[in-house]
């Protein structure tokens, strides 16, 4: 394309002016790409210019072939336009750019970075406390990936900073990100003049991005490619077996096998010092009556001991509360024991307007099942988050993976946020020493 404009460089006029436009933005949109794509730059500004160069640009291919419409027959504009396709020389361009493209795509994937995992003897002992005071964490060389386009963070990025040490049984992981708020309030419960209310914005559409906790994603997968190794479809229908999201920014699943996904979340799993242990998948058929539909994402075997939802039936109008504090609650970060709380009666609410209640509560301080193989403990100081984690190498279940040589990983950081989490291109391969 640069080319072609660069041999129509003798127009004048408009037309001569709208070559050298069409080149500037083909220039300055290919730029911002390879900064993101094979330098990981990838700053709000080079993001959105990026975006806003490639918008441009399609406008200008779009009206670029135009001016031959309005100056010359219409035959002349059927043979520019398939005569190159039956050309040697058009197949010659077309096969130069496909093999160049292909080459740069997987000479860039062949380099991911390497995230080290230092070796550890089985008697050294690792307090799960999100600390990193043991002697074995210096000698553990630090990572640092930029993750970048997830809400409330400063400028939609933070750079994320990861340890690893194993010894035969076991793979342990220090992480730590900037994160400008310390946010525990999820989904408080409100009672209002018309009745009780879960004060959100955004989670109707199961994209709240104010009143939430602060969550932590680690992606483990056998492939290396990009986009979450090819997990992540994007749109509001990535596919037509699929139904329409909500929140329009599409969905995770795979074409064959799994990913396996670990969740960590400040209020509901951080007391029990785990993270969700979750995977990847093919979709399932959808099921009439299930309000969100998560396609690929699911969660590991769940036997009983979780957390649930204070409220019986989610309406952004209005919920009833499934347990209350015996007195009214004015902190409604964290969480509660399902215990301490007493069993609502609507004819018994006594509660004066205002009150706000805890939306998450503890059935018990442990998980039972696959969900709860991924130990992991974090701790909040001076605006970062501390992040301890460790799970045994072996796979206890069809859902989860080995951590074993080569796997790679992503890692994605959640300010308060439900879905927009931070992200970034290239993988993490681990290579244990």
């Amino acid at each position: 394309m640069l080319f072609c404009l660069y041999r129509n460089r003798k127009e004048v006029g408009v037309l001569g002016k709208l070559n050298v436009l069409g080149s500037g933005l083909l220039v300055a949109s290919l730029s911002t790409g390879v900064l993101q794509f094979v330098f990981d730059i990838t700053g709000r500004v080079v993001l959105e210019l990026h975006y806003f160069l490639a918008l441009g640009f399609i406008g200008f291919i779009t009206i670029h072939p135009l001016r031959y419409y309005f100056s010359k027959p219409l035959s002349y504009l059927v043979a520019i336009v398939f005569r190159p396709l039956l050309s040697l020389r058009g197949h010659i361009y077309a096969g130069v750019i496909v093999v160049s493209g292909l080459l740069l795509y997987f000479i860039i994937l062949s380099k991911p970075a390497t995230l080290n995992v230092s070796s550890m003897s089985d008697g050294t002992f690792i307090r799960i406390d999100g600390k990193q005071e043991e002697a074995a964490w210096d000698r553990s060389a630090a990572l640092s990936v930029t993750t970048f386009a997830g809400a409330n963070f400063f400028d939609g990025s933070t750079d994320v900073s990861i340890k690893a040490l194993h010894n035969s049984s076991e793979t342990y992981f220090f992480v730590r990100w900037k994160d400008p708020t310390k946010s525990e309030n999820h989904l408080p419960i409100v009672k209002t003049s018309k009745g009780w209310i879960v004060k959100s914005n955004g989670f109707e559409k199961f994209d709240e991005k104010a009143f939430y906790e602060d969550k932590f994603a680690m992606l483990f997968s056998k492939s290396c490619n990009i986009a979450a190794a090819g997990t992540a479809h994007l749109g509001a229908r990535p596919s037509q077996a699929l139904p329409v999201n909500s929140h329009g920014k599409g969905y995770h699943y795979t074409e064959q096998g799994i990913a396996d996904l670990w969740q960590w979340k400040a209020v509901r799993t951080n007391a029990m010092y785990l993270m969700d242990d979750n995977y990847i998948g093919m979709p399932p058929t959808p099921v009439s009556g299930v309000k969100r539909y998560t396609a690929g994402y699911q969660q590991d075997a769940d036997y009983g001991g979780s957390y649930v939802m204070n409220w019986r039936w989610y309406n952004k109008d209005g919920v009833t509360p499934k347990r209350v504090p015996v007195n009214s609650d004015e902190d409604a970060t964290g969480f509660a024991s399902w215990f301490d709380y007493r069993t609502y009666n609507a004819d018994e609410d006594t509660l004066p307007e205002g009150s706000v209640i805890k939306s998450v509560l503890y059935r018990s301080n442990q998980i039972e099942g696959g969900r709860a193989d991924v130990r992991a403990f974090g701790v909040y100081k001076d605006g970062y988050w501390n992040l301890e984690v460790v799970r045994k190498k072996q796979a206890s279940e069809p859902t989860d993976l080995n951590l074993d040589e080569g796997i790679c990983m992503w890692v994605s950081a959640f300010d308060r946020a439900q879905i927009a989490h931070t992200r970034h291109v290239k993988p993490l391969k681990l290579r244990f020493e």
